[in-house]
């Protein structure tokens, strides 16, 4: 059990710093909330029961521990606030070494029948000194039995009983109404009620007097003998068990708070649904600003100046803050869905830093490649074949001539005809002419311009652009998701160790002393 609770505490600090500097939670640590892991007082875990007297200022506290003492160890008077530090009374052989505060004073007996027991007088926690408050917060967490000190004029304090309500499941409580001998038994009666109204079944009421000349039913007695009868080791064992129920049920509660605020997988599904269709009029409407820029830029590509290193191209002011909104919008759309934001910001910093290089860098890649291959593949693939037939068909023709030429020699001096008249001469100076400039003449006013394989290589690298943000986005959606997916399975199984604790059950005996003293 107690190494559990210790894994537990452990684990859970890792996660929530871990968590934390994500920003899937808020606080640094989800347990700030709980009592605070004190060192114990006791360097074994064999140790007396830790009986504390609070109350209110000026109901008898430190008056009920001196009559304890059977002497003025505790500072009383008429003086509020009457203390301003914290009185230990306690058998000698009993040593604490872990002690708080410095603010103790310490008093011992020899009474051995109340050697397993280890009174406290409390600061009042009603006084407006600051010093006070802290000193009885700092000592809470130590303490097993809380008696709750009221006097027949002040058991209705309101601020008494904030307290009473805050830390009442954290305890085990015994009430005392000091000064009786001014008290009535329907202002018994009406604190009963109080305490059936704070959550206590049949809680233990101690009526007791500081005058003990006074002679009337004074309770004191019995309450010493009650405390004594319970400062059991197993009791003790009890309380701490129960404390460590209590804190763990709190760790559980806040996990699965975390839990709810984490949000669904609808809520995923959603969002990107909501980014996909935001992205769709967004991109529409940067197409449609980019517009007036194409001309220009195509014309000043066309005319092969060099492109200026870390230009913007069309990414201006305008474009940004166009996608920052986009981006803003998506944020929103996750607090609506019920995802928290923060860890979703922090994917999208980097991505509102680097959208521009990324743009920029599509717009003038596809601006380059146009520009080094102008028109399509089948343009490409027939101003090829025209170039290739530029060089052919003159060969052609000219081959073609040379073999007239040679053949009618031939011909002239077996026959003793003419030799190639002036038309041939004509005609074969067309051919070899023609051969060569048709080619030319396609391959030059088919060629597709400059301008506009610029124009189309901007078109593209803008659509690219766009398309790559949106890849982006969506990139750091599933990040998202993902971090989401691993901080669930981290709390569950927070939860599955919580709930391994809880499983062990503590029996309290019905209508005990000890069960009459808890709040379920």
């Amino acid at each position: 059990m107690a190494y559990d609770y210790s894994e537990l505490l452990q684990r859970t600090e890792n996660w929530s710093q871990q968590a934390y500097e994500l920003g899937w939670i808020s606080e640094l640590n989800p347990t700030s909330f709980l009592q605070k892991e004190k060192k114990s007082l006791f360097e074994n875990s064999m140790r007396p029961l830790i009986v504390a007297f609070m109350g209110g200022t000026g109901v008898g506290k430190s008056s009920l521990l001196n009559r304890l003492a059977g002497k003025p160890i505790a500072k009383s008077g008429v003086a509020r606030p009457t203390s301003k530090e914290v009185t230990l009374f306690h058998h000698h052989e009993i040593t604490l070494p872990n002690l708080p505060t410095a603010d103790i004073r310490v008093a011992n007996h020899d009474d051995a029948m109340q050697k397993s027991v280890v009174w406290i007088d409390m600061p009042d926690f009603d006084s407006t000194d600051e010093h006070n408050k802290t000193l009885v917060l700092n000592w809470m967490p130590h303490i097993d039995v809380l008696i709750y000190v009221v006097s027949p004029e002040r058991y209705r304090d309101e601020k008494a009983w904030r307290l009473l309500l805050a830390e009442g499941a954290n305890h085990a409580w015994l009430f005392v109404m000091n000064q009786w001998d001014r008290g009535q038994i329907e202002q018994a009666a009406d604190f009963e009620k109080q305490l059936h109204v704070a959550g206590f079944n049949a809680p233990l009421i101690f009526k007791t007097c500081c005058e003990i000349s006074l002679n009337l039913n004074d309770e004191f007695n019995t309450l010493a003998e009650t405390l004594t009868a319970l400062a059991t080791q197993k009791t003790v064992e009890q309380l701490e068990q129960r404390g460590e129920h209590i804190r763990v049920q709190a760790l559980q509660n806040q996990l699965q708070n975390y839990l709810v605020q984490f949000g669904n997988e609808t809520a995923l599904k959603k969002l990107q649904s909501h980014w996909l269709s935001n992205w769709k009029n967004v991109s529409t409407q940067l197409q449609q600003g980019f517009a007036w820029q194409l001309q220009p830029l195509a014309e000043q590509f066309a005319r092969l100046l060099p492109f200026e290193k870390g230009g913007n191209f069309l990414w201006d002011d305008w474009t940004q803050i166009r996608f920052d909104d986009a981006l803003n919008v998506l944020v929103i759309d996750a607090q609506t869905l019920g995802l928290p934001i923060t860890p979703l910001e922090m994917q999208l910093l980097t991505l509102r830093e680097k959208a521009q290089k990324q743009f920029n860098s599509h717009v003038e890649l596809q601006t380059r490649q146009a520009l080094a291959q102008r028109g399509n593949v089948v343009q490409r693939v027939a101003l090829k074949f025209v170039a290739i037939a530029e060089i052919i068909l003159p060969l052609a023709a000219m081959s073609w001539v040379g073999f007239q030429v040679v053949n009618g020699y031939y011909e002239s001096n077996q026959t003793h005809d003419h030799y190639l008249n002036l038309d041939f001469a004509i005609h074969s100076t067309l051919v070899c002419g023609l051969s060569w400039l048709v080619p030319f003449f396609i391959l030059k006013k088919c060629q597709p311009s400059l301008e506009k394989c610029a124009l189309r290589g901007l078109n593209k690298g803008i659509s690219q652009g766009l398309a790559n943000l949106n890849h982006e986005v969506g990139v750091a959606i599933e990040q998202f998701q993902r971090q989401r997916a691993t901080q669930l399975q981290n709390a569950n199984a927070l939860l599955v160790l919580c709930e391994k604790i809880m499983s062990e059950k503590i029996e309290f005996a019905p209508n005990s002393t000890l069960e009459r003293m808890l709040i379920d």
